[in-house]
């Protein structure tokens, strides 16, 4: 009887193992293939954390939005940033709020640093993952493209549900990948 137990909890424990990964996997995927794509002007980023991956770190334009008359944040507090887009097709952030949106496309974000009628958002976009080799040289290209008064990078990304899943970096355009391959 004891043996059975023993094998029914290995058992378990090996399905929760590989249930948590698969649905990462799934919930990225949905959110690739069914979310509403959205595109984020880019903005200049510290260029060096010693810390950090091989990625691309990333920072948007639109992180900091109008807090509605009453609406009191704490530092670290989750909120839901409502999106809508510009006159030239770019991300923007419409409102802020601390109860879920009923409907349209919305971003679940921190509440950062406040001041008495904006409050910064630190928004779920701040890493572009690529093959290893290829994330310092694209690096150094962004930020060439990222520079005041040379801001031609942009991100495409995938809403669904408050989930956000970066589906591109774009210089000038061009898909980061397709640049790279073409300077090479």
């Amino acid at each position: 009887m004891k043996k059975y137990w023993t094998l029914g909890l290995l058992a378990g424990l090996m399905l929760v193992q590989v249930a948590l990964p698969v649905s990462m996997i799934a919930k990225r995927e949905t959110t690739l293939k069914y979310g509403m794509a959205f595109r984020f002007k880019t903005a200049p980023v510290d260029p060096y954390d010693a810390f950090r991956g091989r990625y691309v770190a990333l920072r948007v334009e639109v992180n900091k939005v109008n807090k509605p008359e009453g609406l009191e944040l704490k530092y670290g507090q989750k909120v839901y940033a409502q999106l809508s887009v510009d006159e030239n097709g770019f991300a923007m952030i419409a409102q802020v709020a601390v109860q879920k949106p009923g409907r349209g496309a919305y971003l679940e974000a921190r509440a950062g640093y406040s001041q008495r009628d904006e409050v910064q958002l630190d928004l779920p976009i701040d890493r572009y993952y690529m093959e290893e080799k290829s994330a310092p040289r694209a690096e150094k290209v962004y930020r060439e493209h990222s520079v005041r008064g040379k801001q031609d990078a942009y991100v495409v990304v995938r809403v669904m549900d408050g989930f956000a899943v970066i589906e591109g970096l774009y210089i000038d355009g061009r898909k980061i990948e397709d640049l790279l391959r073409a300077k090479s």
